[in-house]
């Protein structure tokens, strides 16, 4: 993937020209990881490289993940392996999500980009 140089992530997706068509089609992603069957939700949750997602650390800051991709459930590696990228370029570390967590089905209340711009913390956002 060619990444453009950008300051942030805010600054990084504030400028896509693919703005629009994302905010007409929040509906199916939330329709894609809202499906009853968990083997659907992980393809649906690993089979777009471009997304992104927002989650805590265990000290609480918030970090964001995006490129998710299932190293398994083949017939070979049956067990799921949820891998995803944190940093941009060639900072970019690859990091292992718990499979049960990373795709469980919750309610969320989402943020917009200026607070979390702001704030460092899942606490401050919640706030």
């Amino acid at each position: 993937m060619n990444t453009p140089p950008a300051a942030s992530f805010k600054a990084f997706f504030s400028h896509q020209p693919q703005d629009d068509d994302g905010n007409k089609n929040t509906k199916a992603f939330t329709d894609a990881l809202d499906d009853a069957d968990e083997g659907r939700r992980i393809r649906n949750f690993t089979e777009d490289l471009n997304s992104i997602f927002f989650a805590a650390d265990a000290e609480g800051k918030i970090q964001t993940l995006h490129s998710p991709k299932n190293l398994g459930g083949t017939r070979t590696r049956s067990t799921h392996k949820i891998v995803a990228l944190v940093g941009m370029g060639a900072r970019a570390t690859a990091v292992q999500l718990d499979e049960k967590h990373a795709v469980k089905v919750v309610d969320l209340r989402c943020p917009n980009l200026n607070l979390i711009d702001v704030e460092t913390t899942a606490a401050g956002i919640k706030a």
